[in-house]
């Protein structure tokens, strides 16, 4: 049995209850590889069944996810391990809350990785499709590494009141086909101290971009936040954005984006130069609104964004708000 006044088992509630307030039960995923280590003993000894005999303790995400129950607030902790690696999962439950334990506060290189396998699966189309409500991701890298044609998103978010928090998604793969970090067609949500993208993988290819911001499955973005995140296009092509929005109706009502950097990793591998992209975000949309606050940066673009009625940049009083928070070289 789970044996939470034991002083470990007590230690693991509250650790969690210090970063996720949850009445939900604690499921733990750890590697079959750790298996001897002593973390790992004294997990399996102490995370077993709980009183309705279900197991808490399991070596595969798939399990842990299938094995928790929908709008209880439940926890699944993950190791920080590179073997969290399987086909899509989709969240179609709610309120579930996946952190990843290593340590924590990261903007990326979080040591807990989920990731679809290098091989053709055309049904893994992102590493996670989130379509529920209010479920919770922390400290993780999703990274989609897959090479079928259809593997082009790591996080494809459908969901409503997703939390994201420390967490890196990227493709690495497809390097000459539209893919994105994040297909965002999420309702409410909250993104906070991420990376969408990365700086050494070379993207060549026209209109793409690491944050795309589109309907997906009759699910539209709307009214929700980017705040203190990294968006990093690497590529040579000038059409290519950090974010786009590519549909008239692509989101509804509004989305903010405060104390955000979209930066064009030119020399991302230290040799090969990217494009000076022509607007950090290009924006189709009309109907709503992208909010950038004056806080927000474009690196090594033309413009901080395209010349449209839709994209409202609070930069600096008196530029043009194509302009406001675009970062140039020192003269």
């Amino acid at each position: 049995m789970y044996t939470p006044n034991s002083g470990y088992g007590q230690a693991i509630i509250n650790m969690v209850s210090s970063i996720i307030p949850t009445f939900g039960r604690i499921f733990v995923v750890m590697s079959e590889t750790d298996a001897g280590e002593e973390n790992y003993n004294r997990m399996t000894e102490i995370i077993k069944l709980d009183p309705n005999g279900v197991v808490r303790f399991h070596n595969t995400l798939a399990l842990a996810y299938a094995a928790v129950t929908s709008n209880n607030n439940d926890v699944i902790l993950l190791d920080a391990d590179s073997s969290h690696s399987a086909a899509m999962l989709t969240v179609a439950k709610n309120r579930v809350h996946f952190i990843g334990m290593d340590g924590g506060g990261r903007l990326n290189s979080q040591g807990t990785k989920i990731s679809t396998p290098a091989t053709d699966v055309a049904a893994s189309v992102a590493v996670i499709k989130n379509t529920g409500t209010r479920n919770t991701y922390r400290n993780i890298k999703i990274i989609q590494q897959g090479t079928n044609a259809a593997q082009t998103s790591g996080l494809i978010d459908e969901g409503e009141g997703t939390y994201v928090k420390n967490c890196e998604m990227e493709v690495n793969s497809l390097l000459t086909t539209v893919t994105q970090g994040l297909l965002f067609a999420g309702d409410t949500c909250h993104y906070e101290d991420c990376q969408i993208g990365n700086s050494t993988v070379l993207h060549n290819v026209s209109a793409q971009a690491p944050l795309h911001i589109k309907k997906s499955n009759g699910a539209y973005a709307r009214y929700s936040y980017f705040v203190n995140c990294n968006i990093i296009q690497y590529t040579t092509k000038t059409d290519s954005p950090c974010c786009q929005v590519t549909e008239t109706d692509g989101y509804i009502g509004w989305i903010s984006f405060q104390n955000c950097n979209f930066i064009s990793a030119s020399l991302g591998n230290g040799a090969t130069a990217g494009g000076a992209m022509a607007a950090g975000t290009i924006n189709a949309g009309t109907s709503g609104y992208l909010l950038f606050d004056n806080a927000c940066n474009s690196y090594n673009a033309t413009l901080f964004c395209d010349a449209v009625a839709y994209s409202l940049n609070a930069g600096t009083i008196g530029d043009a708000a194509t302009l406001g928070g675009g970062a140039v070289a020192a003269a």
